[in-house]
C-alpha cells in the first residue's frame, strides 16, 4: 500500500502540476503566505491594477500594523514606569521605607474599615473588589471596548468562514479548469494517433487490395479537424479559465490574510483584557462591575473614613513623589502592596506578565509590518521595470495618510 501511496502522489504531482495542493487547517494566527511576487511570472504583474492592488494591500497591512502596534506601545510604557517606580521604592533607605509603610498602612487600615462597614451585599470576593478597585476609573470604557471587540470578532468569524468557502470552491474550480486542459491535450493526442493509424490503414488498402478509398480520407480528415478544433477551442477556453483563478485565488488569499492579521489583532486585544480584568467575557465583567458600584456607593455613606483616607492619599503622594516616584497616584490603590512584601511580589509578578503579553503583541506587528515590506521590495526587485510606479504608488499612499 505504501508504494501504491507513493507511485500515486509521484503521478499526480506530474499530471496536475502546482495545483495538487493539499488543504491547510488555519491554526488561528499564522498567515497563509502569499506565493512570492518572483514566482508568480512576469503575465501576472504586467496589469497595471494588479500591482497597484498588490502594493495598496501590503500598504494597508503595515499601516494596520502600526496602528495596533503604537496602542500596545504607550501601554507597554505605562506598565514599564509602574515597575521602574516599584524598583525605586525597594531601593529607598529604610527610614523613608518605613514612613511609606506607615502611611500605607493607615491607607489599608481604612479602606478594610470602609469594607466592614459597607460590605452590604456578599456578591464579590475581597480579592476580586481589589482587583476592580485598581481598574474602577477605567472599566466602564474597558466593558465598551470588550462588547466592540466581541462584536468584531463576531463578523471576523463570518467573513473567514465565507472567504473560506470562496477559497476551497476557487481551488476546485481551478483543480477543474487544470484536468480540462490535460484531459484536452491527452485527447487531442489519442484523436492524432487514432488518425495516423486510419490513415495508413486506408493507404495499406489503397496500394495492395486497389481500393478506392478517397472518400475515407475525406472521412478521417474531416472528423478529425472537427474533434482536433472542439479539443482546441476547449484548450483555450480552459488555460484562460485558469489564469483567470489564478488571479482570484491570489487575491483570495491577500484578502485572507488582511481578515486574519485584524483577527490576531482583536483576539489580542480581547485576550489583554480579559487577563487585565479577570474576566472571560464583556458580560462577567459587567455583572461584577454592577456588584462593585453597590457596595462602593454603600461606602460612600461614611464621610469620615473617605476624608481621613484622603489625608492619607494626599501624604502617601507627596512622600513618593518627593521620592522621585513617577505616578504615586496609582500606589494610594496599591497600599496593601507597600505595606506586605509578598503582595509587592506578586503585583511585580502581575505586571510582568502584562508587559510580556504586549511585547509578544508589539513583535508580532512588527513581523507582520517587515513581511509586507519585504513584499513590496521582491516586487521591485523582481520586475526593476515597474520600480519607479511601484515607488510613486508608495508616495502617493503616504500623502494619503498625511492628510488625513
Amino acid at each position: 500500500m505504501g508504494l501504491f501511496r507513493k507511485l500515486k502522489e509521484k503521478w499526480e504531482r506530474w499530471y496536475y502540476g502546482d495545483f495538487a495542493e493539499e488543504e491547510e487547517e488555519w491554526d488561528g494566527e499564522t498567515l497563509e503566505e502569499d506565493r512570492p511576487a518572483a514566482s508568480r511570472g512576469e503575465r501576472y504583474f504586467s496589469d497595471a491594477d494588479t500591482r497597484t492592488v498588490f502594493v495598496l494591500e501590503a500598504l494597508g497591512q503595515m499601516r494596520e500594523s502600526a496602528e495596533k502596534a503604537e496602542l500596545y506601545r504607550d501601554e507597554y510604557d505605562a506598565v514599564t514606569s509602574l515597575i521602574t517606580d516599584m524598583e525605586g521604592i525597594d531601593e529607598l533607605s529604610p527610614d523613608i521605607r518605613g514612613e511609606i509603610a506607615e502611611q500605607a498602612g493607615h491607607i489599608d487600615k481604612l479602606e478594610k474599615e470602609r469594607r466592614q462597614v459597607y460590605y452590604s451585599a456578599d456578591r464579590l470576593e475581597e480579592s476580586r473588589f481589589q482587583h476592580l478597585e485598581r481598574y474602577e476609573d477605567a472599566i466602564p470604557d474597558a466593558i465598551r471596548k470588550m462588547r466592540e471587540a466581541e462584536e468584531y470578532r463576531r463578523l471576523i468569524k463570518i467573513d473567514l468562514r465565507r472567504m473560506e468557502a470562496e477559497k476551497a470552491s476557487c481551488r476546485y474550480q481551478l483543480r477543474e479548469a487544470v484536468l480540462t486542459v490535460s484531459n484536452s491535450r491527452g485527447v487531442a493526442i489519442i484523436c492524432a494517433v487514432a488518425m495516423l493509424f486510419a490513415i495508413a490503414l486506408l493507404a495499406v488498402m489503397q496500394y495492395f487490395y486497389r481500393l478506392d478509398v478517397s472518400w475515407g480520407y475525406l472521412l478521417i480528415c474531416g472528423a478529425g479537424a472537427i474533434a482536433l478544433t472542439v479539443l482546441f477551442v476547449r484548450y483555450q477556453e480552459a488555460s484562460r479559465e485558469i489564469k483567470k483563478l489564478e488571479k482570484l485565488r491570489d487575491k483570495i488569499i491577500s484578502l485572507h490574510n488582511t481578515v486574519k492579521i485584524r483577527y490576531v489583532n482583536n483576539t489580542n486585544l480581547l485576550s489583554y483584557l480579559y487577563m487585565k480584568y479577570d474576566v472571560e467575557s464583556s458580560e462577567e465583567l459587567e455583572d461584577d462591575w454592577a456588584g462593585y458600584m453597590e457596595e462602593v456607593n454603600a461606602r460612600q455613606k461614611d464621610e469620615k473614613l473617605r476624608e481621613d483616607l484622603e489625608y492619607y492619599y494626599n501624604k502617601l503622594t507627596a512622600t513618593l513623589r518627593s521620592c522621585g516616584v513617577t505616578d504615586p497616584e496609582i500606589w494610594t490603590r496599591q497600599a496593601k502592596a507597600l505595606v506586605d512584601h509578598s503582595e509587592m511580589l506578586e503585583l511585580r509578578h502581575a505586571l510582568i506578565a502584562r508587559r510580556g503579553k504586549l511585547r509578544e503583541h508589539l513583535e508580532y506587528n512588527r513581523q507582520v509590518a517587515e513581511r509586507s515590506k519585504q513584499k513590496i521590495k521582491d516586487l521591485a526587485m523582481a520586475y526593476p521595470q515597474y520600480a519607479k510606479e511601484i515607488a510613486g504608488i508608495v508616495e502617493r499612499y503616504e500623502g494619503t495618510l498625511q492628510d488625513e
